[in-house]
């Protein structure tokens, strides 16, 4: 697999900015703040208290109640006008949200995130860095909950603490963060956006792991996008320059990403090859676990489905990301419709539809589309359709032009050969029996060995 040079990957070395004057404000990530007093600031916490409601899950609504109020009194202390007046005022609120926040359920890890926020309150000290530590740590809980809008608002506030002006290490870091929740959110525009302020923001202090981990932001915006080839030759030039500059861990980020390329491009066995090197390459517990995902995506393809059931169910066992276990759910799902195990397909359907409302779009698309595979394989031909369609929508809906085509070109065969029967690879023949392979189908054993 050539991780040479590659021509054009639309990143032209950034001025190096060490000296100037750049400012780096929260504005340029989140835009223009509105109104403290607007009741709709925030609502996706009330959004999601709607829902939890609607499913009579009373505690999860709490919580999201609670969220919302601290929100709101964190962005109330950061626009206090001075005066005795206005400070009463904002102690009478920050008493009773702390009084809120006290009734929520003790044992729950978002009470405990909430009750850091009001302690770290407190009307002479909007910008404590106490403050700021324990909103980003909530919007880091946030996103493993798959909670993305939530997220957002919350790692604004956090770079609202340090005022008008964010410094450029914090804003790079913070800009990362929101261009990943942005990219989740197929905000592509967004993203980008905070990609490149990410970059521009590194460069001033020279800080080569966040310059090239933003170009694999953008690379992950080329590929949902459907812009393949463009997102392969930019992910093998990161991989040339973490090489050069001695940078195992953003190999490792590139590798897992050029995997990702190669497995949509339909170049499985390079897909295999880089995410095992990526699986060796990084030391980090979280992007092992989306590396061994990846993997297993893999591996299903060049129908090693034992080695590939192996990977999804180290990660599903795993104490990791929503997201990420989600998606080994949505790919066991597959693997199960693909072998012909209509029970086995049918169970873990049943578990990815769950956690509907908490899919990102894009997983939103894959679920429609494998669910709806699935259920022609096994003969149920009308659910499939109205899955696929409810994909379609959702994916025009987004903008994700490479799941509206893929979800069209499936429902305009939906009557075919293809999605009728299952039709299982034989496992004991072409590739899945390389020594490549069955040397990853080892390693995988091995591992899941000693982690359980």
């Amino acid at each position: 697999m050539s991780a040479g040079p590659v021509g054009d990957t639309s990143f032209a070395p950034l001025p190096h900015l060490e000296g100037c004057d750049a400012l780096f404000t929260a504005q340029q990530l989140f835009g223009e703040l509105g109104t403290s007093a607007d009741v709709l600031t925030y609502a996706a916490f009330l959004e999601n208290a709607r829902r939890q409601r609607e499913r009579d899950r009373d505690r999860a609504a709490r919580l999201a109640l609670g969220a919302y109020v601290v929100a709101r009194l964190v962005d109330r202390l950061l626009v206090l006008a001075d005066g005795e007046e206005e400070r009463e005022g904002f102690l009478w609120q920050l008493a009773a949200v702390r009084r809120h926040v006290g009734d929520l359920p003790a044992d729950a890890p978002e009470a405990a995130h909430l009750t850091g926020i009001t302690d770290a309150v407190h009307p002479d000290a909007a910008k404590s860095p106490a403050l700021r530590l324990t909103l980003t740590a909530y919007a880091y809980f946030l996103e493993h909950e798959g909670r993305l809008e939530e997220a957002l608002d919350m790692l604004s506030l956090a770079a609202r603490t340090h005022g008008p002006v964010v410094p450029p290490a914090e804003f790079s870091t913070t800009a990362l963060f929101a261009g990943r929740l942005n990219r989740l959110l197929a905000r592509w525009d967004s993203a980008n956006s905070c990609y490149t302020a990410a970059e521009s923001a590194a460069e001033v202090v020279g800080d080569s792991v966040s310059v090239l981990r933003s170009r694999l932001g953008r690379v992950g915006v080329m590929r949902g996008q459907g812009n393949l080839p463009l997102a392969r030759a930019s992910a093998e030039a990161v991989i040339r320059d973490a090489r050069n500059l001695d940078l195992p861990e953003v190999q490792a980020m590139a590798y897992a990403d050029l995997g990702v390329v190669c497995q949509v491009q339909g170049r499985f066995v390079e897909g295999v090859q880089a995410h095992y090197r990526a699986f060796r390459l990084t030391e980090d517990p979280l992007q092992r676990m989306r590396v061994l995902g990846d993997l297993g995506i893999g591996l299903l393809k060049i129908g090693a489905y034992e080695a590939a059931r192996t990977a999804f169910e180290i990660v599903i066992r795993s104490n990791t990301s929503f997201l990420v276990r989600t998606n080994a759910v949505l790919e066991v799902m597959d693997l199960e419709a693909t072998v012909g195990n209509q029970m086995a397909f049918e169970r873990r359907r049943a578990q990815a539809k769950e956690s509907g409302d908490r899919m990102t779009p894009s997983m939103a698309a894959d679920f429609h589309y494998k669910a709806a595979l699935g259920l022609a394989r096994f003969g149920r031909l009308r659910r499939a359709r109205t899955m696929l369609q409810a994909g379609l929508d959702l994916a025009e809906t987004h903008h994700l032009n490479a799941w509206y085509f893929k979800l069209e070109h499936a429902l305009s065969h939906l009557e075919t050969d293809t999605f009728r029967e299952p039709e299982p690879a034989d496992p004991g023949s072409g590739l899945s029996e390389s020594l490549e392979v069955r040397e990853v189908a080892v390693g995988l054993r091995e591992y899941a060995q000693m982690a359980t």
